[in-house]
């Protein structure tokens, strides 16, 4: 009996304890159930690693500015290819036989002064283009080609040289392709998504619009400042020395300085008129977009 009195005892005298305390605090006399990490500090709320709570509205704004970021960095890709993309498409129009017939027949253009006749140097000069095209025989034209004493018309150095020039122009062209076809694949591959369908219409017009800003500053130096142009141009895109050629040697014969002007005063001419033409063709393109959405894919 002695241990049932006291255990009563007991459980009042923590009660009494009890409310004393909860009157004394203020505190609640139901407190929620203690929750911290083992060394006994207080568990504090965590926010979810993606962000201000995690939920689904906080989850779509991060995967819409990722969105948004990878498709400016398309657009700008794009408008960093059309230049180059104009450019080699000019190279297309002018490695033809029709406008070495026509510089070559032009009134004005200097005749060669160590005894080559139109005919002997249109020949000459169609032949070159041949070694340089893609599908041709290459070099081996231009290592079967004579002049009209049965000698070399070309010796090792201009061979070097044109068989350089035709890796050039093989890559330029092949690259073209290529990036001419991604950007076509990327323009079929977002026609469906509202957010990435404008991604080639607005890289085609921010580089075309670049392109004119290139003119701009380019003309000047073409008309102005051609030799050093054509000096550095060929620094750039040929190693050692075999782009360097005497007066007599047969390719500066065929194709002397003021064909190159021509040449480049007539690419600058097409590359002009494709950025324009692009340009017009991308606007209209952007007007039938419509509007980005934020909760488009």
């Amino acid at each position: 009996m002695r241990f049932n009195v006291s255990s009563a005892s007991e459980d009042d005298s923590s009660s009494v304890g009890h409310e004393g305390i909860t009157k004394a605090t203020g505190l609640p006399d139901s407190l929620p159930a203690y929750s911290g990490d083992p060394d006994g500090h207080p568990a504090v709320a965590r926010k979810d690693r993606s962000g201000s709570g995690g939920g689904p509205e906080s989850l779509a704004a991060a995967s819409s500015r990722r969105s948004s970021i990878a498709a400016a960095i398309v657009v700008g890709l794009i408008a960093v290819t059309v230049p180059s993309l104009l450019i080699v498409n000019a190279v297309r129009v002018l490695a033809r036989d029709w406008f070495v017939r026509y510089e070559l027949e032009l009134d004005g253009f200097p005749s060669d002064r160590y005894g080559f006749t139109r005919s002997e140097r249109i020949d000459l000069a169609l032949t070159g283009l041949r070694s340089i095209e893609p599908g041709s025989e290459g070099i081996a034209l231009l290592e079967r080609a004579a002049l009209p004493d049965g000698s070399r018309a070309f010796n090792d150095r201009e061979l070097r040289h044109m068989a350089d020039v035709r890796r050039l122009l093989g890559r330029a062209l092949n690259a073209q392709l290529a990036a001419l076809a991604l950007i076509l694949a990327l323009a079929l591959a977002s026609s469906r998504s509202t957010r990435w369908r404008s991604v080639v219409p607005r890289g085609l017009v921010i580089g075309s619009l670049g392109t004119l800003g290139i003119l701009v500053v380019a003309v000047p130096v073409v008309l102005l400042g051609f030799d050093g142009l054509f000096l550095r141009f060929h620094e750039v895109f040929f190693s050692g020395e075999t782009w360097r050629f005497s007066t007599k040697d047969t390719l500066l014969r065929l194709y002397p300085e003021v064909f190159w002007q021509h040449a480049a005063r007539l690419a600058s001419a097409i590359v002009f008129l494709q950025a324009i033409a692009v340009a017009l063709v991308a606007c209209f393109w952007l007007r039938g977009v419509r509007p980005v959405s934020q909760g488009a894919a």
